[in-house]
This record gives C-alpha cells, structure tokens and sequence, in this order.
C-alpha cells in the first residue's frame, strides 16, 4: 500500500513538475499600406479597440493607440518603424508594401492577455499587455538587439520565440514573462 501511494505521489510530481506557462494565440490582424497612408479601426474585445495610422514609402512608421472603453486609459506608441518590402507581382507591377501584424495572446495557466505587435523591425517588434483595464508595453525587441534587422515573434503551445535575424545570421530566443519586473526577458535558444 505505502509503494503505491509513493507512486502515486511521485507520478503526481512528475506530471507538475514539466509544466510552463501554456499559450494560446488568437487570429492575427494584418494592415499592409503600399505606397501611401492608411487609417484602421478596431475593437479588440468588448472594451477594447486599437487604432492604426500608417505610412509607407521609402520607409514606413505606424502610430497605435490601444484604449479601453469609456474609462479612457490607454497606450499610444507614435512612430513605430515598419519595415518596407519591395519586389514585383506576378503580374509584373513592382510594390513597396509596409506590414504590421497584431496578434492576440493569452497565456492560459494565468489568464493573462497580450498583443504581438510585429512591425518587422525590432524597435516595432513589441508585447503589449492588458490587465485590469490598463495597457503596458512590456517588450520591445531592439532591448535584446538593436542591431538586428528584423524581428518576429511564433507561438507555441509552450514557448514564445522571437526571431531576429543581423547580418543573414538568425538568433531565437525564448521569451519568458517575469511577474517581479512585469517584463519580458529573453534567453538565446540553443
């Protein structure tokens, strides 16, 4: 009897003991501006909406505001750069496009719920978080490599990666949530 309720209570830690922060990405919205300005609206839940301005040319920069309802709180991160591709579509036009994407995550052990905002440059490239009625910009990418000339994030079931590629050389790195700082800190993915 005493062998089997140490089994079981080792099993029992085994099962908890392997267990990470659990998350859990939602449909990504994506604004892409080719030559130009263009104006988005949002809501992102109930309470929530983001609003986007963006240009593109010979470079792009985007000006967000996420805000909450009638209580009025909200974020504004004003000249984000965008980067800008060129190249010619299948039907031989050539195009300078601007991407941003906005991808909403939650990790599902806390509740917790944040916004990817990927520009594709690592001082764009951020977390945004939302908590109890507030938005904070927790992770900007540039503070791990400013260097770096692109940046994007992936989602896994377990891990949060960040990509950032200097030079045609790629680096991942495992992006972590530290309750103390309430930031991100990233770790080189060997």
């Amino acid at each position: 009897m005493k062998k089997a309720l140490i089994s079981a209570a080792l099993f029992s830690i085994l099962l908890t003991a392997g267990a990470s922060a659990n998350w859990a990405a939602g449909d990504s919205t994506i604004l892409a501006v080719n030559q130009g300005e263009a104006a988005f609206h949002t809501s992102l839940s109930s309470e929530q909406r983001l609003d986007v301005g963006m240009t593109s040319g010979e470079t792009g920069s985007a000006d967000l505001i996420f805000s909450v309802g009638e209580s009025g709180n909200k974020l504004t991160l004003s000249s984000l750069p965008v980067k800008v591709t060129s190249g010619t579509s299948s039907d031989g036009h050539g195009y300078t496009d601007a991407k941003l994407t906005i991808t909403p995550l939650i990790n599902t052990d806390t509740g917790r719920r944040y916004y990817l905002v990927e520009t594709g440059t690592p001082a764009g490239t951020q977390i945004i978080s939302y908590s109890k009625g507030n938005f904070t910009s927790l992770f900007t990418a540039s503070s791990l490599k400013d260097t770096a000339d692109s940046a994007s994030f992936e989602v896994g079931k377990k891990e949060l990666l960040l990509h950032l590629t200097a030079g045609g050389t790629k680096e991942d790195y495992v992006l972590k949530y530290d309750s103390k700082t309430n930031t991100f800190t990233g770790t080189l993915k060997s």
